[in-house]
């Protein structure tokens, strides 16, 4: 199988790029070899929601693949010149994604790189356990990429405490009896075969509510092969709160048994509908996904691509509103969602959501690419990075707004850059960097990172300080 390392928001030429030092994309771009070729030209044609189309979704991106949303994202960018891939270019998205011939990997930019092989991504992994609040400061996290890290396995906690605060999945199930207790439809053929001649038992069917179902079952299934894994316990019986949902559907499920995984899938084949267990839907099929172990390097269908994929600006932003709460800036949802018009019958619509918002009425967004690198940019470019922020201040009426990136130890004048707003008053857009560190192990990388976000939100009250001067 062909492999191809990237790493995220990095533009590939047949020139070599110093950001980037493996060889292999360069030398594929360079040696046009078929099958990678072939296979980042669909990718680079395709968005996933097309890749996923008309089958059961072999491409799980977290979280959009759960809330149905910018499925139109693509993995890669190619520019073709003389039916030839020139350049490529990578976005947001960090995982891994292949078809059985082509496996490409791609890693955060903060990993640690030789030119043969990714040592480590000890940022993924930290920024994982912050934002599904998974203790794993004091394991020995794989030092390798990301490919070794089963991605799905990190994101079903998370699911299976959300779809669990809806309580225990309930539902209406077939059972079958036979005592003297008649409360369903007599099953005669059952009654001859088990009672003849006659012992005072009658054997009947029931439909009736259980814990005891096709969805809990999985759910069960599911935990026990998380058991076995080397970072399995840790996962589930390191938090309370999973612990204790763990102990629930244990107890709920007294029919399980190891032997019925495959009639227990092919039960849920269907999509949980429920009108109350809404979130059970995607803990059905992150469930379903991990017990399939659906993994290109294992025998998958070499036509069907697969791939888990994580959406990195996503995970940044989660992650800083961890570390933010300790500034005063509150992590915005929808439900958070500011009005952006107003009609003339005097009601609001057309809904916009800043990441973050301050108790002294600051905005922020966290930007997850290499911001620092960006001190001018065309047009276009600009409208997306900076349009959105200063439409948030515009709308709260506020002097500052703050854009949050993280970045390679720059130099120490490059960490808070302020600029005036050139709108005729004093109005500034603050872009801060927070410094992700190097470490030989990943003990030694969250120590120095817990340092890096003490003097992060230094810089940040720093900045306060001045805006509150300034008024």
């Amino acid at each position: 199988m062909k492999q191809i390392r990237l790493i995220d928001n990095t533009l590939y030429t047949q020139e070599k790029s110093e950001a980037f030092p493996y060889s292999s994309p360069l030398e594929i771009l360079k040696q046009q070899q078929s099958e990678p070729i072939k296979f980042l030209k669909y990718l680079s044609s395709n968005t996933i929601q097309n890749l996923n189309a008309g089958e059961e979704e072999g491409i799980l991106v977290w979280p959009h693949s759960f809330n149905k949303d910018f499925m139109d994202m693509k993995v890669v960018e190619c520019v073709n010149n003389n039916n030839k891939i020139s350049s490529l270019r990578t976005g947001n998205l960090i995982g891994w994604i292949g078809n059985g011939k082509v496996q490409i990997e791609i890693n955060s930019r903060f990993s640690h790189c030789t030119d043969k092989k990714v040592e480590q991504d000890f940022f993924v992994y930290y920024m994982l356990s912050k934002v599904f609040r998974m203790n794993i400061v004091n394991m020995e996290v794989g030092s390798g990429s990301l490919k070794e890290l089963d991605l799905l396995i990190f994101m079903f906690p998370r699911l299976f405490q959300e779809a669990m605060r809806q309580g225990l999945f309930k539902q209406y199930v077939k059972r079958e009896y036979n005592d003297s207790n008649v409360k369903g439809t007599i099953d005669v053929n059952r009654h001859l075969r088990f009672n003849y001649p006659a012992n005072g038992r009658i054997a009947y069917r029931t439909r009736e509510f259980s814990y005891d179902n096709h969805v809990t079952q999985l759910i069960r299934h599911t935990i026990e092969h998380i058991e076995q894994l080397p970072m399995g316990r840790t996962l589930l019986y390191g938090n309370k709160d999973i612990e204790e949902c763990v102990k629930h559907i244990v107890q709920s499920t007294p029919t399980f048994q190891r032997g019925q995984l495959r009639q227990v899938m092919a039960d849920n084949r269907k999509a949980v509908s429920h009108p109350y267990f809404t979130k059970y839907k995607a803990l059905q099929q992150i469930c379903l996904a991990i017990l399939r172990n659906e993994r290109v390097s294992h025998g998958a269908q070499t036509d069907k691509v697969h791939g888990v994929l994580i959406d990195a600006a996503w995970l940044w932003e989660e992650y800083l509103a961890v570390v933010l709460k300790d500034v005063g800036f509150k992590h915005h949802t929808k439900k958070d969602a500011y009005k952006l018009f107003v009609n003339h019958e005097g009601e609001q619509f057309q809904k916009v959501i800043p990441d973050y918002v301050h108790f002294n009425n600051y905005i922020a967004d966290a930007k997850y690419i290499p911001l620092d690198l960006y001190e001018k940019m065309n047009a276009d470019k600009a409208a997306a990075v900076y349009y959105k922020t200063i439409m948030y201040m515009y709308l709260k009426a506020t002097a500052h707004g703050f854009l949050f990136y993280p970045h390679k130890s720059a130099p120490e004048d490059k960490k808070v850059n302020s600029y005036l707003i050139n709108n005729g008053k004093d109005c500034f857009l603050h872009k801060i960097g927070m410094n992700i560190p190097y470490a030989d192990d990943y003990t030694a990388f969250c120590s120095s990172m817990i340092a890096s976000e003490q003097e992060y939100t230094k810089e940040i009250a720093k900045v306060f300080t001045e805006a509150s001067h300034s008024r």
